[in-house]
C-alpha cells in the first residue's frame, strides 16, 4: 500500500512538474530553422515565424524570449492571416541555424521581399538593412525587393536571430484588409546566385511589361507628331489637347513601371498619380468637345471648364491630403474616400459629350472614338469604383479586371491595355481625318481670299485718271489678304473729281465684302449727284442694317481744277491741309443711324497745297512697347510733305496692327499739267 502512495506521488509530481515547463496559455516555443549544405544554392526562410504587433527595439536582441509570441507565416500578409486592417507597428523574428559547411567562406546574402511598408532588417541585433524611412519622419514605397549582406561567423554552427521591424502606413479607401508586413519568402543564399535570382526577377519584369513599353513608345510618336501640329497652327487646339492626352498617359505608364516605384516614394508616388490622372481626364474632356465640335457651344464649353476646375480641384485636395498620411487618422480616410469619389464622378461628364456629340450625326471616325471612349471609361469608372472601399465590400472584381487576359512573348496584355490602344487607333484616325478636313477647309477659304482679292483689286484699280490741275499719290497697305480700306477717284459728268477714302470697321474677308457694297453703292450714286454730302446721306441709308453690326467712316472730296474744294466727312479722320489738321464739324459714321444728315463744307486750294487723307492704320501703329503712334507724331511727320508711300512706310515701320491707307491731293501751278495719278497697292 506504502508503495502504490508512493508511486502515485511520484507520477504526480512528474505531471506537475510537465506542466510547470509548459509555455503559457498562446505561448509557442520557437522553432529553429537549420541550413545545411547550402554551397551555392538558396533557401526560402519558410515555416512559423514569430510575430508581435507593436514597437520595441529590445525585440530585435537575439536574446529576447519570444516564445509567448504568435506563430504567423511569412509568405502572406498578416492582414490575410490573424490581424487584418492592422496598420501600424510590428516585429516577426526568426530563429536560424547555419552549418559550416553551409558557409565554406562564402558570402551569403539575403533576398527581402516586397514590404508593406517600410522595415528594418536586424541579424543578431545589428541592423543590416532597410527600405524606407520608419516614423516619425516615415518615407515609404511600393514594390522593391532587397538583397543584403549576412556576416556570419567564419567558425562552426552560427546561431542567429533575423528580426524585421516593420511599419504599416495607415489604410487608404482602395486597400483592402489584407494588407501589411511580409507577402513572400525572405531567400537566403549565395551571394552570387541572390544577385543572380535578383537579375532574373528583373529581366521577367521588364519582359512581362514590353506590351507597354511598345505601345508607350507610338503613343509618344503620336503626341510629339500632335504637338507639333498644334505649335505650327495655335489655333488648332485639337492638337494639344490630343497631345497632353498621350503624354499623360505615356507618364502614367512609366510611373507605375517597377523602377520607378522602387525610388520614388509612396507619397509622392499618390500626388503624381492623382495629377496625371487629372491631366488625362482634362485633356480628353477638351479632346472630345473640339474633335466633336461641340466648342461652339457656349453652354456646354462653359461647363466643361467648370468640370476641369472641379477635377482639378478634387484632386489638389486629395494630393494634399495623401501629403500628409503618416499622420492619417479616421477623418483623413474618410475625407480620402469622400474625394476620390467625387472626383471618380467627374468622369461621368465624359459620357455626356459623348451624347451631345452623337446629336449632330458624326462620321465614322468621331463614331470610332465614340465607341472607344465609352468602353474604356466604362472599364476605368467600374474598375476604380470596386475597388473603393474594398476592405468593407470585400469585392474581387478589381484583382480580376487586371489580370493579363493572355501573354504574348511572355508580355501580360490585359483588357485595360486593349481598349486603350484600340482608343489610341480610333484617336489618330479620327485626327487624320480631322487634318484632312482642315486642309480642305484651309483651301476652300484660301479660294474665297483669292477671289476677296481679285474683287478688291477691282474696288482700288491700279491706274487712276488723270485729274486736271492735280497730282494724287496713293498706297495701300492691307494687315491681312484683304481688308477694310478703301479709295476711289471718280470723274464726273460735270468734269469735276469725285474722291473718296473710307474705313469699314473690322478686318480681313467680311470686311473685303462690306468693302465692295460700299463701293458699288457710291459709284451708282456718283450718276445722280455730284454733292459729296448727298452721296453720304445715300449711302447712310443704303448701310444701315447691312453691315452685320458694323459701320464705315468716310470722307469725300469734289475737286474743281480751279482749286475749289466740296468736302463732306462721316465719322473719318480730319484730313490735313499742308502740315494742319483740317477742322471739320462733328458726324456719325456710316451705317449707324438712317436720319443722319451729312453736309458739304467748302474750301479754296491754292497753288502747291496739299491735302492729306489717311485711315486709322497710320494712326494707330504699335511699337513692341505697346506704344500707338498718335496725332503728335502724324502731325510732326507730315510737317516735312512726305509723299504717300513714305508715310505708310513709317507707319508699318513702327508696327502696323490695321489697314493703311494714304492719299495725297495737290494742287499744281496753273502752268503745269499732269497726264496721271500714282497708286501702289500692297498687301501684309
Amino acid at each position: 500500500m506504502r508503495s502504490r502512495h508512493l508511486l502515485l506521488v511520484f507520477l504526480a509530481s512528474v505531471f506537475l512538474f510537465a506542466m510547470a515547463s509548459q509555455p503559457a496559455a498562446g505561448a509557442q516555443a520557437a522553432a529553429v530553422l537549420t541550413i545545411r549544405d547550402l554551397g551555392s544554392g538558396m533557401i526560402e526562410v519558410d515555416g512559423n515565424w514569430q510575430f508581435h504587433t507593436g514597437d520595441d527595439l529590445g525585440w530585435a536582441d537575439p536574446a529576447f524570449d519570444d516564445s509567448a509570441w504568435e506563430h504567423i507565416k511569412a509568405d502572406d500578409t498578416w492582414g490575410a492571416q490573424t490581424h487584418p486592417a492592422y496598420a501600424g507597428f510590428a516585429w516577426y523574428r526568426r530563429h536560424l541555424e547555419i552549418t559550416r559547411s553551409a558557409v565554406s567562406n562564402q558570402q551569403l546574402a539575403i533576398l527581402m521581399p516586397p514590404v508593406d511598408d517600410a522595415y528594418e532588417l536586424y541579424w543578431n541585433g545589428q541592423k543590416i538593412g532597410k527600405q524606407g524611412q520608419l516614423p516619425p519622419d516615415a518615407v515609404w514605397y511600393y514594390g522593391h525587393r532587397q538583397s543584403f549582406a549576412l556576416a556570419l561567423s567564419p567558425s562552426g554552427a552560427t546561431d542567429g536571430v533575423l528580426a524585421v521591424r516593420v511599419w504599416k502606413a495607415p489604410l487608404n479607401s482602395v486597400d483592402p484588409a489584407a494588407v501589411g508586413g511580409l507577402n513572400a519568402l525572405p531567400v537566403i543564399g549565395d551571394a552570387r546566385a541572390i544577385a543572380a535570382k535578383v537579375g532574373q526577377g528583373d529581366f521577367a519584369r521588364m519582359r512581362s511589361g514590353l506590351y507597354g513599353r511598345a505601345i508607350s513608345f507610338f503613343f509618344l510618336l503620336i503626341g510629339v507628331v500632335s504637338f507639333l501640329a498644334w505649335f505650327q497652327d495655335r489655333s488648332k487646339r485639337l492638337y494639344l489637347w490630343f497631345a497632353l492626352w498621350l503624354v499623360a498617359k505615356i507618364a502614367l505608364f512609366y510611373l507605375s513601371s517597377d523602377r520607378v516605384i522602387e525610388w520614388i516614394s509612396a507619397t509622392t508616388f499618390g500626388c503624381s498619380l492623382l495629377a496625371l490622372h487629372t491631366v488625362e481626364n482634362c485633356s480628353i474632356f477638351l479632346l472630345l468637345l473640339y474633335l466633336f465640335n461641340l466648342q461652339e457651344n457656349r453652354r456646354l464649353r462653359r461647363w466643361t471648364w467648370i468640370i476641369i476646375g472641379v477635377n482639378v480641384g478634387l484632386g489638389l485636395a486629395d494630393a494634399a491630403v495623401l501629403f500628409f498620411w503618416v499622420n492619417a487618422g479616421p477623418t483623413m480616410q474618410w475625407l480620402d474616400a469622400v474625394l476620390i469619389v467625387l472626383w471618380t464622378l467627374c468622369q461621368l461628364f465624359i459620357f455626356v459629350l459623348l451624347y451631345r456629340g452623337f446629336r449632330f450625326k458624326p462620321d465614322l471616325s468621331r463614331k470610332m472614338v465614340a465607341a472607344t471612349v465609352f468602353m474604356v471609361y466604362v472599364h476605368e469608372i467600374v474598375r476604380i469604383g470596386s475597388v473603393q472601399g474594398q476592405r468593407f465590400t470585400g469585392w474581387t472584381l478589381y484583382s480580376r479586371m487586371s489580370v493579363p487576359l493572355f501573354h504574348f512573348a511572355g508580355a501580360g496584355i490585359t483588357s485595360r491595355q486593349i481598349l486603350e490602344t484600340l482608343l489610341l487607333i480610333s484617336l489618330a484616325y479620327a485626327l487624320a481625318h480631322y487634318a484632312m478636313e482642315q486642309r480642305r477647309h484651309t483651301a476652300a477659304i484660301e479660294m474665297e481670299l483669292k477671289s476677296a482679292q481679285e474683287v478688291q483689286q477691282v474696288m482700288i484699280p491700279e491706274a487712276l485718271p488723270a485729274v486736271a490741275g492735280y497730282a494724287i499719290e496713293s498706297i495701300y497697305q492691307s494687315a491681312l489678304e484683304v481688308g477694310g480700306d478703301f479709295f476711289q477717284i471718280i470723274p464726273l459728268a460735270d468734269e469735276s473729281t469725285l474722291v473718296v477714302l473710307g474705313d469699314v470697321s473690322g478686318k480681313g474677308l467680311k470686311a473685303a465684302m462690306n468693302v465692295a457694297l460700299i463701293v458699288g453703292t457710291l459709284r451708282t450714286l456718283a450718276e445722280f449727284s455730284s454733292s459729296p454730302a448727298a452721296m453720304l446721306n445715300g449711302l447712310n441709308r443704303r448701310l444701315v442694317g447691312r453691315l452685320q453690326g458694323g459701320f464705315a467712316t468716310t470722307v469725300a472730296f469734289r475737286l474743281v481744277s480751279s482749286g475749289d474744294c466740296t468736302i463732306a466727312n462721316a465719322g473719318h479722320l480730319p484730313p490735313f491741309l499742308n502740315s494742319s489738321e483740317m477742322t471739320l464739324g462733328p458726324s456719325l459714321p456710316l451705317g449707324i443711324d438712317p436720319d443722319t444728315e451729312y453736309e458739304d463744307e467748302q474750301i479754296a486750294l491754292q497753288d502747291e497745297d496739299r491735302l492729306t487723307l489717311y485711315t486709322d492704320g497710320v494712326l494707330e501703329a504699335t511699337n513692341e512697347d505697346g506704344e500707338l503712334y498718335g496725332f503728335e507724331r502724324v502731325s510732326a511727320l507730315l510737317a516735312d510733305r512726305p509723299d504717300a508711300a513714305s508715310i505708310a512706310a513709317t507707319a508699318q515701320a513702327f508696327g502696323q496692327e490695321d489697314d493703311i491707307t494714304v492719299l495725297t491731293i495737290t494742287k499744281l501751278l496753273v502752268d503745269h499739267n499732269v497726264e496721271a495719278s500714282s497708286v501702289v497697292l500692297a498687301t501684309g
